[in-house]
Formats: structure tokens, C-alpha cells, sequence
């Protein structure tokens, strides 16, 4: 007789959520933070994927007049700051990010069959956000040490 009354009780379901208990949840997916990109201090979120940076809005402003007119329209929060979602990829906004972070400077010592893709990130990224500096510095080293013609081809070679 104790299964008749067993059965009949409804199944025991989970309750449900309001709106905002919803929202909650969907917060807490898993991100990752970036392992040196992520600082205690900063102000600004930005996300890539599953990746999360999280870095300094007057930094990036003062650099970037796309990056300051991207935080003055963003409405988003995430962990009380300010969230922005980036279409590139995480090693795309790495790259930036470093560079910037970097006092602008293209850490690279030798230009390199490996090290191309992380300059070609870098000159991608920092002309789509008008960051002129590092743009200068690559196109500059990239003339230098690859030579357009074959008279400073060979003058180079001379020099090896």
C-alpha cells in the first residue's frame, strides 16, 4: 500500500527561478581568466570566447580612440565592471593587450618564420583599433629585415 501512495505524490522537481535568479546563473559560466592579463585593479572586462581579461579602461583609451568609444557605448556588466565582447580571438587580443601593456613595444627579437603570426596579430589588432605606434614599428622592421628589391637583398646578405 505504501508504493500506491508513493506513486501518487508528484515527482519532486527543481524550483523555479526568477528572471533576475536566472541572469545569476548564466554569470557563472565557465570563464577563464587570463593568467597575466587579468588584473585585480582593473576596471574594464573583456571577453573572448571563453576567455576573460580584465585591464585598465584609461589605458586602452589613451591609446585607442576606437577602444574609448567602445567603453563609452557599452552598457554590460560582469562582476560589477564593465564588459565588453570581443569578436577576435583570445590570442588576438593577447597580443594587443601585451603590446599596450608593453609601453607599445613589439617584443619580438628575431623576425622569424614562427614569430610572424604574433606580428601579424599585432599589426592586424593594432590598425583595427588605431594604435599607430605599433603598426610604425612593425612595418618598419618588417622592410628592414626582408627586403623589397634585390639590391638591398643582397646587401643584407653581404652583411651575414
Amino acid at each position: 500500500m505504501s508504493t500506491h501512495a508513493e506513486s501518487s505524490q508528484p515527482e519532486r522537481k527543481r524550483p523555479r527561478l526568477s528572471p533576475a535568479e536566472e541572469d545569476e546563473d548564466e554569470d557563472e559560466k565557465p570563464f577563464v581568466n587570463h593568467s597575466t592579463l587579468y588584473f585585480d585593479d582593473g576596471n574594464v572586462v573583456l571577453a573572448t570566447g571563453r576567455m576573460l581579461f580584465c585591464v585598465h579602461r584609461s589605458l586602452l583609451s589613451k591609446h585607442s580612440v576606437v577602444f574609448r568609444d567602445l567603453f563609452d557605448g557599452a552598457r554590460d556588466r560582469y562582476r560589477g565592471l564593465l564588459h565588453v565582447t570581443m569578436e577576435e580571438t583570445a590570442e588576438e587580443v593577447e597580443a594587443l593587450l601585451n603590446v599596450v601593456y608593453d609601453g607599445l613595444r613589439v617584443d619580438v627579437q628575431e623576425l622569424t618564420v614562427e614569430t610572424f603570426p604574433t606580428l601579424a596579430n599585432v599589426l592586424h589588432m593594432a590598425k583595427k583599433y588605431k594604435i599607430d605606434r605599433p603598426c610604425a614599428d612593425i612595418v618598419a622592421r618588417i622592410r628592414a629585415e626582408w627586403p623589397s628589391t634585390l639590391a638591398q637583398h643582397d646587401a643584407k646578405e653581404a652583411q651575414v
